[in-house]
This record gives C-alpha cells, sequence and structure tokens, in this order.
C-alpha cells in the first residue's frame, strides 16, 4: 500500500466502516470479554464529550494545562478512598494495566538497587495466575519472575511463596481477583510473608478495583485485598475496566510517596527543557483523563454500586444458567470474572458456534504441560443483566452439537496455516487446540514468528 493522495471526509468515513465490518459491537451487550459496557448510553455520550474536550491537550506538561493535574490528583484520590488508602497514598494516571504494572515494578527494582545495589537481578515471586503483564514488564525492567504454585482453590499457594521468596527477592504479587478465574488472592497471608521478609507487595487489581468494593457493599464476601491490609505497598487497578471509562485508563498508587519515588523519570542533562515523567508514556492525549473524571463524578459511589448490583445479577443467574446446562465452574470465583471447563465439550467449537450467534466468547486454551484446563472465560457487566436469559438460551441450543473431541494436531505443520482476508488465522478451534497441545515455550516460539513473519507484513 503506498502512501495515500488524500480523500474527502465522508469516503474516509465510508471506508472506517468497510474496515469494521467483521467487527464485534463493543455496546451490543453480547461480548463477554474484552468489553466493560455499563449499558447506559448517557455514560458514552458524556465520556466521549468529556474526551473531545481534552483531546488536544497533551499530559506531557502539566504547566500548560494545570487542569490535567488537579483531575489526575482527584481521580487519584477518588480511588485512594475507595481502595481504603489515606492522606499518605499517592498515585498517578496511567493508559492501561500494564502501564501501572510495569511502573510499580520499576519503583520497587529502584528500591530494591538502593538497599542491594545493581549487581544483583531483583526477582518478583508471583502466582501462575498472574497477568502476562508482569512478566512483560519484567522483561523490559531487567527482573526475573519466579512462579509459585497454586493450591486447591486456584489462589496463590502461600507455601510455595515462602518457598520462593529470597535476598534477591524485590517484590511479591498477588491478584485481586485473577483474570484466568476470577479468585482473589490471599492478600493478608501474602502481606505476612512480606512483612516477615521486608518485601514489596503489590496487589493487582486492575480487575477487581472497581467492582469487589461495591461487591462487598452489596453483601458478597470478599476478602482484604487492598490497603486495609498491612503490608501492601502498591495497587494497580483499571478505570478502563469496572470503572467503565474509556480505554486506556488506569491507576497505580502507593502507600506513601517514599515508595512512588523509582516510578518517577527526569531527564535534566540536555540542551532541551527538563523532561519529567510519571509514566511510561511522555506525550499523552488527556482525553480518557478527563472522560474518567467525568464518568467517576457522573456516577458516583451509588451510581458505581447500581450498576454493580446488575454486574452481581448477572454473574449469579450465569454460573445457575451454566451449571444446569452441566459446564464446570472453576474454582470459587469472588469477582466478576470466571471460567467454564467441560469433559464432554468441545469448547472451542462452542465459541465459534456462538459467535456465529452474534456472540462474543474467549476460549482459554489452558495449558496441558502446566497442568491448566481449556476452558470458556466470561467478563461479567451490568450490561449483562439484560441479555443473560437469553444468552442461556442460546447456549442450551449450542450445546448438543459441541458433544465430542477437539482437533487432533498431533502431525500439524505451520505451513498448513491458513489466512484470511482480514490477515487473522481461519480456523480459530484448531489455532486454541495446538496452544493447549505444545509446551509454553514452543507456543511463544511460535508466535513470535507468526505475528512477526506473517500477520504484521
Amino acid at each position: 500500500m503506498n502512501f495515500p493522495e488524500g480523500n474527502d471526509a465522508e469516503e474516509v468515513i465510508r471506508k472506517l466502516n468497510d474496515l469494521a465490518k467483521n467487527d464485534f459491537d463493543p455496546h451490543s451487550k453480547r461480548m463477554w470479554g474484552h468489553i466493560y459496557y455499563a449499558g447506559l448510553k448517557d455514560v458514552v455520550e458524556l465520556a466521549r464529550k468529556a474526551y473531545l474536550m481534552y483531546m488536544d491537550k497533551t499530559m506531557l506538561d502539566f504547566t500548560c494545562f494545570p487542569s490535567l493535574l488537579r483531575m489526575e490528583k482527584e481521580v487519584v484520590r477518588m480511588t485512594a478512598s475507595l481502595l481504603h488508602g489515606d492522606e499518605e497514598t499517592v498515585g498517578n494516571f496511567t493508559y492501561g494495566g500494564t502501564e501501572s504494572i510495569m511502573l510499580a515494578m520499576k519503583a520497587a527494582r529502584e528500591k530494591f538497587r538502593k538497599e542491594k545495589g545493581k549487581d544483583v537481578v531483583p526477582e518478583v515471586v508471583l502466582p501462575a495466575t498472574a497477568h502476562p503483564a508482569f512478566w512483560k514488564s519484567a522483561e523490559y525492567l531487567g527482573m526475573r519472575c519466579l512462579r509459585a504454585k497454586l493450591d486447591d482453590e486456584l489462589r496463590a499457594d502461600v507455601e510455595s511463596v515462602k518457598e520462593l521468596v529470597n535476598e534477591k527477592t524485590a517484590m511479591i504479587v498477588g491478584s485481586a481477583p485473577n483474570y484466568p478465574f476470577g479468585v482473589v488472592d490471599d492478600v493478608s497471608s501474602l502481606a505476612d510473608v512480606a512483612n516477615d521478609q521486608k518485601v514489596w507487595l503489590h496487589v493487582d487489581a486492575c480487575l477487581g478495583g472497581f467492582h469487589l468494593p461495591f461487591f462487598r457493599e452489596l453483601g458478597e464476601k470478599i476478602p482484604d485485598f487492598d490497603f486495609s491490609v498491612e503490608g501492601v505497598h502498591s495497587i494497580s487497578a483499571d478505570f478502563h475496566k469496572y470503572g467503565l471509562s474509556p480505554r486506556g485508563a488506569s491507576v497505580v498508587l502507593y502507600r506513601n510517596a517514599k515508595l512512588r519515588e523509582g516510578q518517577i523519570f527526569v531527564m535534566a542533562s540536555w540542551p532541551g527543557y527538563p523532561l519529567v515523567n510519571t509514566a511510561v508514556l511522555s506525550t499523552r492525549s488527556a482525553g480518557t483523563l478527563a472522560a474518567t473524571w467525568a464518568v467517576m463524578n457522573y456516577l458516583g459511589f451509588d451510581g458505581y454500586l447500581r450498576l454493580a448490583e446488575k454486574t452481581l445479577y448477572a454473574k449469579k443467574r450465569l454460573i445457575e444458567g451454566l451449571r444446569e446446562l452441566s459446564l464446570d465452574l472453576i474454582g470459587k470465583p469472588e469477582g466478576a470474572v470466571m471460567a467454564f471447563s467441560s469433559d464432554k465439550h468441545n469448547l472451542f467449537k462452542v465459541s465459534t458456534l456462538m459467535a456465529e450467534k452474534g456472540w462474543y466468547v474467549q476460549s482459554q486454551p489452558g495449558s496441558k504441560a502446566l497442568g491448566f484446563p481449556r476452558s470458556l472465560h466470561f467478563s461479567v457487566i451490568p450490561a449483562h443483566a439484560e441479555v443473560v436469559d437469553e444468552f442461556i438460551k442460546d447456549m442450551e441450543e449450542v450445546l448438543p452439537k459441541t458433544v465430542g473431541s477437539y482437533p487432533d494436531v498431533s502431525a500439524f505443520d505451520l505451513s498448513e496455516l491458513k489466512f484470511g482476508e482480514d490477515g487473522l488465522p481461519e480456523d480459530s478451534e484448531l489455532i486454541s487446540e495446538l496452544i493447549h497441545s505444545m509446551p509454553p515455550e514452543v507456543v511463544e516460539s511460535v508466535f513470535r514468528y507468526v505475528i512477526n513473519e506473517l500477520i504484521f507484513r
């Protein structure tokens, strides 16, 4: 494709609509993953207006736009109050959970280096269910991840964590909840380990930060996971998930300013202005910050509570309905995300057939080598309260068509991989089974090749 000569605005929009013809509609209420939609048009419209108002302002230099500094401090304070922070709690707005995690890990690394020197590679002890963002950040930051085992409830095994913590440990990680299964790690017990060993404890509440507190308010038994637990140093929480703001929007919080010190980058050794970054990105639009601030102020505590009530209803109804259809709930999820397995059905085919009915259901391939089952993953949102019965009815119709085995991948040749006109592999069921069957290191190698050499060409 050559550089374009230019088109009129209507033609550009027409092309955009054509490009999106195979996309799922994020506001259709029919996606059970990747989308966190309140089901309220007024929230979407407000967020868009606020975004457009601040789209052309940059968060690079708040001295030019002091309103951005004020908004950032206010969304941090609002979040800190929700997660039992106090007047000492500080934080910053980021453009996603990965950025929040990376910043917390950098802060922990810098603290470790001050105490232990730069000759030791800092280690991070985290459960097998921790988000890959920790591994990605470790790769960027020159750290090393040690995978702790899980207990029978799929939480971080505290004894395993204890065994892995040593003089090289810079951080322990707990999830609230983890993404694959929606269970909350035993943060209080992890904090005991962190306190005993004087190690940083980070809680990844990217998923749960904006719904677990409201679930608790509604009477659910939610274990302590935030700054109410002595020993928690930092927390990541995503506004663009259950905070219901546009992407990308997240926050990283620290118990006090001293802990945040290593996050901040400052550069004055050049001819230009002193560059000060509190985040990974430098120039970034303030649109998502303004939209986040607007949504939080519009909904308020009671608004989020009402939406959490809808989410909780949809969650319980989904569990009830899918169990009646003989799918097996994995673990005991406290959060709004969960997964189901089955020894009877080809779950990858379920996703395919449900997509034909207009539903997005995420297949989790799991890993034969690591002992994780194939499963269907669901991120339940407030809008699902209106469609959950219809979804269960469609699942009831589809499931009898999926009884049977998975594709045989024992003799698969990578050269046989076929791609559609959008550049994506055609047979998603085959791909999922390959991921499940191959050792993780092989999956990673193949994916790196396919992404680099075949898809992004």
